[in-house]
């Protein structure tokens, strides 16, 4: 499971998001055509960063747990907590370019770097915690699972910045 993330009014720097063609699921639908659609799809997300964003659920949970804790007078506890499911919640433009300026700030003052050290130690801790333990028995350290780094909190901060607010699917 993951969750995707949409720009609702992106900026675009290059190119044109290419139009889903009818029947692209249809088992008459030739692969090639399918691959020629997503490839296009792709190159366009790539030079447009504020269109699309996706983690998995593993990155995402932590992800959005530090943006709430950084951004809290920017999101409420219902953006937060919707946030973690994909119910397609909306954060409003001024939201997310005012949650992409947190972030970097926080990427160039170092915060992020410290915060994603002290995240992976204790990461580290709860991988040894578990080595003999099968995922969810008792005394399992679920922290383990979440991985955090500057690198998807400086993707993030861009996507925010240029989505012209987004949707959490």
């Amino acid at each position: 499971m993951g969750f995707d993330l949409y720009g609702i009014n992106p900026v675009v720097r290059k190119g044109k998001l290419p139009n889903r063609p009818d029947g692209l699921w249809d088992k008459d639908t030739p692969e090639e055509d399918r691959d020629k659609y997503f490839e296009k799809k792709w190159e366009f997300e790539e030079n447009n960063p504020g269109s699309y964003f996706r983690n998995n659920v593993w990155w995402w949970r932590s992800l959005w747990d530090y943006v709430y804790n950084e951004c809290e007078d920017i999101i409420s506890e219902e953006d937060w907590n919707s946030g973690h499911h994909n119910d397609g919640h909306k954060i409003s433009e001024q939201q997310a370019v005012a949650i992409g300026k947190r972030l970097q700030e926080l990427i160039d003052d170092g915060s992020v770097k410290q915060y994603a050290d002290a995240h992976e130690e204790s990461r580290k801790k709860a991988e040894e915690n578990n080595k003999d333990k099968k995922c969810g028995e008792k005394g399992y350290d679920w922290a383990s699972s979440y991985p955090f780094d500057i690198g998807n909190v400086q993707e993030f901060a861009t996507f925010c910045s240029e989505s012209g607010g987004f949707e959490i699917c």
